[in-house]
């Protein structure tokens, strides 16, 4: 081997090297952070009095079945082209919250990047789950956190267990007054829902679209959830869970569930 290909070739070993390092490193950091994140879930739901579920055990949402995780990137051949990975539940946290069962379930998808092919970036998301009594079937959305048009197109997606229902129907609810600037929801009865909207329904949404812990909501199947972007972080979790069982307290009809009951 002539000396200019020793040199090159060992070059090309040291960046090879260098390339291996940088994956690993990469790997290890990834690596302590979600030990990090697992266990301060774990003591989370020690505090709570409930449990924590992670990848190795029996984890799902109680509407798994009725709205998959990233249910979006399964909507259109865009998002199928852009997914590197199938969408999965990592953790879920189990208790108690004023006499409302809980369950919070963390899910991650690796997507790639949109202005870079070879980027991946994983995805996450979170949903908060409290079991209740069988209510009128819901969707309520922040009209901000649906991006002005995007909360009408979110709520006007009829929900599975509607849609496989005897007489499928889906309508836009007229919203009392105070909320339509900041609210839009739909139903399966519009008469039945708009009972709902009691004065002390209407007083908790006005205080929530103000702190904006509430961004969206569905109830069916004696289920009230809500999904939100990113990790469950332990320090603003309470605060969306009382967003949830706040609402629902103040509903006519709503009461807490088993929520081997739902679904």
């Amino acid at each position: 081997m002539k000396p200019w290909e020793l040199k090159l070739a060992l070059l090309a070993l040291i960046l090879v090297a260098l390339l291996a390092l940088v994956f690993w490193w990469r790997w290890r950091i990834a690596r302590r952070e979600a030990a990090d994140h697992a266990a301060d879930l774990a003591k989370f739901a020690a505090m709570m009095g409930g449990t924590a579920t992670d990848v190795s055990g029996d984890v799902a949402a109680w509407s798994a079945g009725l709205l998959r995780p990233f249910a979006r990137e399964y909507g259109d051949v865009i998002g199928w082209l852009g997914r590197v990975s199938d969408s999965q539940f990592e953790h879920a946290l189990d208790f108690e919250r004023n006499g409302w069962q809980v369950r919070v379930t963390e899910a991650s998808i690796q997507l790639q990047s949109p202005s870079n092919a070879d980027d991946v970036n994983t995805h996450y998301e979170h949903r908060i789950e409290v079991a209740t009594a069988d209510l009128v079937p819901l969707k309520l959305m922040d009209r901000t956190a649906g991006g002005g048009e995007g909360a009408r197109r979110w709520t006007g997606e009829m929900p599975r267990s509607v849609a496989d229902g005897p007489h499928p129907q889906w309508q836009e609810l007229r919203l009392p007054a105070v909320l339509e600037p900041a609210f839009v929801a739909c139903t399966s009865d519009l008469h039945r829902a708009a009972a709902m909207f009691n004065p002390e329904v209407t007083q908790r949404l006005r205080a929530e679209a103000a702190a904006k812990d509430l961004h969206s909501l569905t109830l069916e199947a004696g289920i009230a959830y809500a999904v939100l972007p990113g990790q469950i972080d332990p320090q603003r979790l309470l605060q969306e869970v009382d967003a949830v069982t706040g609402l629902l307290e103040r509903i006519p009809g709503s009461r807490p569930r088993n929520p081997a009951a739902a679904v």
